[in-house]
């Protein structure tokens, strides 16, 4: 391999790939298939998807979780998920549908997993204040505030809250509702809605 091929390999391999390559996804448990051999083409075809409709996690969905439930696998997804997120060429539907991806996980009713995605979503929460205060699209930060108000220190998404509060929907607010918030008090769901 030359210098220059070198180079190239490097800038085509980021944080993402370089995750997927850490697991034995055929040693993963997967719920419709032999193993989780397919999830790494999965993950990059997530990543890769510029609508709403590409970027439905069909091979995930069933597959690694449905509702509530989640496998094991849905560990090295959120690590692959959380890297992805640091793509700079990550489409707003791909952002939207790994944020609601690893809700999905960190609300899950295993509560070793969800504690295990959460512990994995903690590792970036630099990545999940940006995506709030991008404002690039509402929805990804409803998400993304969510998952702090999961993982995050009370003081520091009471701030997010306070500071941010703009660049979040009008009828989010901290579970439980207040008394003294204004307008409708939805509740949040539980886990992510089927598409």
């Amino acid at each position: 391999m030359t210098g220059r091929t070198k180079r190239q390999a490097a800038r085509s391999l980021d944080a993402m790939e370089w995750e997927l390559g850490l697991h034995d996804w055929a040693a993963l448990p997967c719920r419709s298939c032999w193993n989780a051999a397919h999830v790494p083409d999965e993950l990059r075809r997530l990543a890769l998807a510029r609508t709403t409709d590409a970027a439905k996690p069909t091979g995930i969905e069933y597959h690694v979780f449905q509702e509530t439930w989640a496998t094991w696998t849905a560990v090295p997804v959120a690590r692959v998920l959380m890297a992805g997120l640091t793509r700079r060429t990550l489409s707003p539907a791909a952002r939207h549908a790994f944020l609601d991806l690893l809700w999905s996980f960190v609300v899950a009713d295993d509560e070793e997993i969800a504690e295990a995605c959460k512990d994995v979503v903690r590792t970036g929460l630099g990545t999940l204040y940006e995506e709030v205060f991008s404002g690039r699209a509402i929805g990804t930060a409803m998400f993304a505030y969510w998952l702090l108000d999961d993982v995050d220190e009370p003081a520091r998404v009471e701030r997010l809250l306070r500071d941010a509060r703009h660049l979040l929907p009008e009828d989010l607010h901290p579970d439980p509702p207040d008394a003294a918030w204004p307008g409708p008090h939805p509740v949040r769901p539980r886990a992510r809605h089927t598409r």
